[in-house]
């Protein structure tokens, strides 16, 4: 893998041109077809993937149907969050066109981490940063949905309770 597409990657940004070539040295590549499903909600996540080529959509099941809840393209990442906790897929990611990605098994990224604490602290300390970014993106649709989603234009408030009544004056 050629560090140097390495260097358009944020969670990348920080690292110098050796630590990209140390860390590109542990990256496989995989060519997805438009279409594939490269990960399926509910299953289990075994790797982080960087988008080097194409654009993926990332849906979730919501209702029985799925919904589209972002875009990434060259640079972008996924299965971030199973390389924190691991578990199941959040959502389902499908190639949208021919894509290349390339990926790192969790257990191979935790010991290049473990083993490079202060290039590791770079990655994570940017990766960070932008799952922070998401996660206000997110928050910021859910709160758009929840207005416009509303009857009148906001979800109801809880009422407000009654003002104490005012102190009474002191007699002279």
């Amino acid at each position: 893998m050629d560090a140097e597409l390495l260097r358009n990657v944020s969670i990348f940004s920080k690292l110098s041109v050796d630590e990209l070539r140390e860390f590109s040295a542990l990256l496989l590549v995989r060519e997805v077809k438009p279409r594939e499903r490269i990960i399926e909600e509910g299953t289990p996540v075994k790797n982080f993937s960087i988008i080097m080529e194409g654009v993926i959509h990332i849906r979730r099941l919501a209702a029985k149907r799925e919904m589209l809840l972002g875009r990434l393209g060259p640079g972008g990442f996924f299965g971030e969050i199973n390389l924190f906790d691991p578990g199941v897929a959040t959502a389902s990611i499908y190639a949208m066109k021919p894509t290349r990605l390339a990926y790192i098994d969790y257990e191979s990224f935790h010991k290049f981490m473990s083993g490079n604490t202060a290039i590791g602290y770079k990655i994570v300390t940017s990766m960070m940063t932008e799952m922070a970014r998401r996660l206000r993106q997110t928050s910021a649709r859910l709160v758009n949905t929840a207005y416009w989603s509303s009857a009148e234009g906001a979800l109801p408030r809880a009422p407000l309770p009654e003002p104490p009544p005012p102190a009474a004056a002191p007699e002279s």
